[in-house]
């Protein structure tokens, strides 16, 4: 993937909040980050740093200073290029916001970008919300986590990966195991405090209720 130069003053930020075009508002403790707007995600952001799009669910003038657009005829989603902006080999943390309750196929391919930017920047992590503002999956790079949880969790991945988790969890993995893509060995655990997972490779942890 071709990495496209981000201003000066942006390349060093890690934290970001990346605002699809699903809504709703964007809630103010996420406007502290930096901000990225997906194409028709502009319409739900009073700050935007940096917007990536072809203008296809967003058709005014878009209020930002750093504006890449691209043509709507493409081989790649708006999603994908906005995370091309983040080559630098840097520990990011990433927010997404407005990115659920769409199309299926569309949620599926937002969470297989995701899972390869991760690929390439271990340790580096991305959090997605649902539609009620609570996080619904947390991605991982390859690394240590620790993580709290109070109810149902499932992880997973899109590849084969190795993975060991300990700590309050009902179901732990005490040795280091294969998780193999999407598999149901890690369906529906039970956290009651903190999880300690270390992984070589990304995964996803999906929390039914929400976190």
């Amino acid at each position: 993937m071709k990495t496209m130069l981000k201003p000066v003053h942006l390349r060093h930020e890690t934290i970001w909040t990346i605002v699809g075009p699903l809504g709703p508002e964007v809630p103010p403790h996420l406007l502290t980050h930096s901000v990225l707007g997906v194409d028709g995600g502009a319409h739900f952001t009073k700050k935007l740093d940096l917007w990536v799009g072809d203008a296809d669910s967003f058709e005014k003038d878009v209020p930002c200073a750093h504006v890449y657009r691209h043509p709507k005829e493409k081989d790649r989603s708006d999603l994908s290029l906005a995370l091309a902006m983040f080559g630098e080999c840097l520990l990011y943390d990433l927010h997404f916001w407005g990115f659920s309750g769409g199309r299926f196929d569309h949620e599926m391919f937002n969470l297989g970008e995701i899972l390869t930017f991760l690929k390439d920047h271990p340790e580096s992590e991305a959090s997605l919300y649902n539609e009620k503002g609570l996080i619904s999956l947390s991605l991982l790079g390859a690394g240590d986590w620790k993580f709290e949880h109070q109810g149902i969790f499932s992880i997973g991945s899109l590849e084969t990966v190795k993975v060991q988790m300990t700590g309050d969890c009902r179901y732990p993995i005490t040795q280091q195991s294969r998780l193999f893509p999407l598999s149901s060995f890690g369906l529906s655990n039970e956290a009651h405090g903190t999880i300690i997972l270390k992984t070589d490779g990304p995964v996803f942890v999906y929390y039914p209720e929400g976190k």
